[in-house]
C-alpha cells in the first residue's frame, strides 16, 4: 500500500496543475493554502494541538513529533465556483503530498510537496477612449510551491516541539495580457508574463499536553523575503516583433502567529478550535491583516487497539471563518465563511484510509467588491502507515 500511494503522489505531483481557489486570487503572492490536512479540513481546518501521530497538519510542525510509525499522506481537491451566482468555474488541486519518517532515537523527519499559494483569474473589459479604446483580456494561473523539510520530537510525556524549512523552489505564476484596438492602424499586441519564486520560509511550533483530555498548541510562521524572477514577453503581431525584458525583485511573506486547542472525549469524540493571524498589512500598502477561525469535532468507531482489526471509520464536522489579504476599491476586506463535512474509510487490516471531505461556503460581496462566489469543494486524501 505504501508502494502504491508513493507512487501516485510522485505522478500527481508531476503532471497536475494547481489551480486557485478564488477569483479574488488576482493579486500580490496569490490566495494563501490553508496548510491542513483533510481531517483537518473536515473539522473545518482545526486541529493544530491534535498531536496523535495521525494529523499531518503542516501549519504546526510540532505534529510531526507525534508520528511513530512511517506514515504518508496524499490530497487532492476538485472545487465548482458559482461567480457572482451565475457563471460557473470548475478547477483542480493539488494539495500536498508528505512523508512521516520517524527515526530511532525519537525525532521524527516529514518531508513534503506542498503548495503555499495559488493564482487563478479571467477578466474581459474595454479601457481607453478615442483611437487609442481597446478591448483587454487578462489571465493568469499559477501558483507557489515548496519542498517542506521539517523535525518533530517529544520531550517527557506533555511537550512536542517541531521547525520547518519551506524551500520555495516550484511553481509560477503565468499571465497573458491581450490588448485588441478599436481602431484597426493600432497594432494588437500580446504581453506574456511568467514569474518563477526562489527563497527560504521557516516556522516554528510548540504543543503542550497537560492531561490526557487536553492539548494546546501554538505556531509562529517567521515569513520574510524570497526572489521573484519575472520574465516578459511583448509581442507586437502585425509588426512580427517581440520584446522581452527579465527582472529581479523580493517578494515578501507575512509573519503569522496560530494557537489552538483540542479536548478529547475518551477514543470516541474530540473537539478543537483554532485561531491565526496574519501580519499582511505590513508587507503591502492596502492590504489587510487576516484572521482565521476555525472549529469542528469527529467521531469514531472500532476499538483504540491497534492490534484488534475492527474498522475504525471516522465522521468529521465543522465550520470556518477567513479574511483575506487583497486590496479593495470599497475598503472593505474580503472575507469567506464555510462549512464542512468529511468522512473516513479504512482500509484492511486498518493499513491507512480513504478520505472525502465536502466543503460549501462563499466568499466576497458583489455590492462592496464588485464580485462574489459560492464554492462547493471535494477533498481526496490516500493516507497509509507501515506497522
Amino acid at each position: 500500500m505504501m508502494r502504491i500511494i508513493l507512487a501516485l503522489g510522485f505522478i500527481f505531483a508531476l503532471v497536475l496543475p494547481a489551480c486557485a481557489n478564488t477569483i479574488f486570487s488576482f493579486y500580490g503572492v496569490g490566495d494563501p493554502v490553508r496548510r491542513v490536512d483533510a481531517r483537518s479540513r473536515s473539522m473545518g481546518g482545526g486541529g493544530r494541538s491534535l498531536a496523535d501521530g495521525l494529523n499531518f497538519s503542516s501549519h504546526n510542525p510540532a505534529l510531526l513529533g507525534a508520528f511513530r510509525r512511517a506514515s504518508v499522506s496524499l490530497q487532492f481537491m476538485a472545487q465548482h465556483r458559482f461567480l457572482n451566482g451565475e457563471s460557473i468555474v470548475n478547477d483542480g488541486d493539488i494539495g500536498a503530498f508528505q512523508i512521516a519518517l520517524p527515526m530511532r532515537r525519537g525525532p521524527v523527519l516529514g518531508v513534503g510537496l506542498e503548495p503555499l499559494t495559488d493564482m487563478d483569474f479571467g477578466a474581459i473589459e474595454d479601457r481607453g477612449t478615442g483611437d487609442l479604446k481597446y478591448q483587454l483580456e487578462v489571465e493568469a494561473t499559477g501558483g507557489i510551491q515548496a519542498i517542506s523539510l521539517g523535525l518533530g520530537h517529544r520531550i517527557g510525556r506533555r511537550i512536542f516541539v517541531g521547525g520547518r524549512i519551506n524551500w520555495v523552489a516550484m511553481g509560477t505564476f503565468n499571465e497573458s495580457w491581450i490588448k485588441n484596438f478599436d481602431n484597426e492602424t493600432v497594432f494588437f499586441s500580446h504581453d506574456k508574463i511568467t514569474r518563477t519564486h526562489r527563497g527560504w520560509l521557516p516556522s516554528f511550533g510548540i504543543i503542550y499536553t497537560p492531561t490526557s483530555q487536553w492539548s494546546l498548541g501554538a505556531n509562529v510562521d517567521i515569513g520574510g523575503r524570497i526572489k521573484q524572477r519575472q520574465f516578459q514577453r511583448n509581442r507586437f503581431v502585425e509588426q512580427r516583433e517581440a520584446i522581452e525584458v527579465e527582472t529581479e525583485s523580493d517578494v515578501e511573506f507575512p509573519r503569522e502567529f496560530g494557537v489552538g486547542i483540542t479536548y478529547l472525549a475518551g477514543y470516541r469524540w474530540l473537539a478543537s478550535v483554532d485561531v491565526s493571524r496574519g501580519l499582511w498589512h505590513a508587507t503591502g500598502d492596502g492590504r489587510f491583516d487576516t484572521w482565521d477561525v476555525s472549529a469542528g469535532m469527529l467521531w469514531r468507531t472500532g476499538s483504540p487497539d491497534v492490534l484488534v482489526r475492527s474498522r475504525r471509520f471516522e465522521l468529521g464536522a465543522g465550520f470556518h471563518y477567513r479574511s483575506l489579504y487583497f486590496p479593495t476599491a470599497s475598503n472593505s476586506q474580503i472575507d469567506e465563511l464555510g462549512a464542512s463535512f468529511g468522512v473516513a474509510l479504512p482500509f484492511v487490516n486498518n493499513s491507512g484510509h480513504f478520505r472525502y471531505v465536502l466543503e460549501v461556503g462563499r466568499r466576497g460581496d458583489r455590492s462592496k467588491h464588485g464580485a462574489s462566489e459560492r464554492f462547493i469543494q471535494h477533498s481526496f486524501s490516500v493516507v497509509g502507515f507501515v506497522r
